[in-house]
């Protein structure tokens, strides 16, 4: 072998080892790139794991919240409800008994005679209403107030739900 012979199979060897070099590099480069992409995207599905765990439980503890909420707004309603209907049932049995008893206003015209014949000059002219109808009237009045209480619930409900909206907005 001659000396340019020898120089060749020398350039070749390191041409061929460099390329090797690269090619092995490049391969180990590629798999250590695959390496780190994974342990971002473990870190990163692990962070939005972490970021969904919080956003759940601060869900719940709006919507426990809210629960306890409409819990005490139903329980207020329930209360004045029965207070209604105590107070009602009282008048009921004074409305009964003639302890009380409910009065219109009527026409001045109508009621001369009777104002005439009772002295009572500038009185507004009254007639009582008989118990029976006293009671239809007071159904009546704790149907309304019950339907009042209702609506109130809801509009307190429907409140408070919107400043629970706007609360967890902030957040």
């Amino acid at each position: 072998m001659n000396r340019l012979q020898t120089i060749a199979i020398a350039l070749g060897s390191v041409a061929l080892a460099f390329c090797l070099g690269l090619i092995g590099g490049f391969l180990w480069g590629g798999h250590r790139q695959a390496q780190i992409d994974e342990g971002e995207a473990a870190k990163i599905s692990e962070e939005h794991a972490v970021a969904m765990a919080n956003a759940t439980e601060r869900y719940r503890e709006a919507e426990r919240n809210g629960q306890r909420a409409a819990a005490s707004i139903e329980a207020v309603r329930q209360q004045e409800k029965e207070n209604a209907t105590k107070q009602m049932e009282v008048l009921r049995g004074q409305l009964r008994t003639g302890a009380e008893r409910l009065s219109v206003a009527i026409d001045a015209a109508s009621a001369a005679a009777a104002a005439e014949n009772a002295g009572a000059g500038d009185r507004e002219a009254r007639a009582d209403l008989l118990p029976e109808a006293a009671e239809r009237i007071l159904d009546f009045a704790r149907e309304g107030g019950d339907i009042v209480r209702d609506l109130n619930a809801c509009v307190d409900k429907y409140h408070r739900t919107e400043q629970m909206m706007e609360e967890a907005g902030e957040h």
